[in-house]
């Protein structure tokens, strides 16, 4: 292979032209092409961190999210709860209410009974 298709040697030809003598042009060659591969790996590697740190912040806003969820749920479920409680009230409220109208209902047909008793039967 050509010197100049350093770019398109697999990582073991590299390492061959490697093997070349230290001040030998093949050997600076590949030497370069190493760091220069070795240095866009890098950069490769800061972009995925940099993806990494995107996904954990938005984690994070998801977690800071479901917990103001969970928290609104919760507000929610003590309301129905007090209104719930409320409800019995009201109907305890309205149970009572019908007895008293009961009670008053039984005394109005008594009291027109004993009217109605008296007017018959006058003494």
């Amino acid at each position: 292979m050509a010197i100049d298709d350093l770019d398109m040697m697999s990582t073991r030809e590299l390492a061959v032209e490697l093997g070349f003598p230290d001040g030998s042009e093949r050997h600076q060659k590949a030497k370069a092409e190493l760091t220069y591969r070795q240095l866009k790996g890098l950069e490769q590697q800061q972009i995925a961190i940099q993806v990494q740190i995107r996904a954990i912040e938005v984690q994070r806003a998801a977690a800071t999210t479901e917990a103001k969820a969970a928290e609104a749920i919760t507000i929610s479920a003590k309301a129905a709860e007090k209104a719930a409680r409320a409800a019995e009230r009201n109907s305890r409220y309205l149970l009572w209410s019908v007895f008293a109208t009961l009670i008053v209902a039984i005394a109005s047909a008594l009291s027109a009974h004993y009217s109605y008793w008296s007017a018959v039967h006058p003494r």
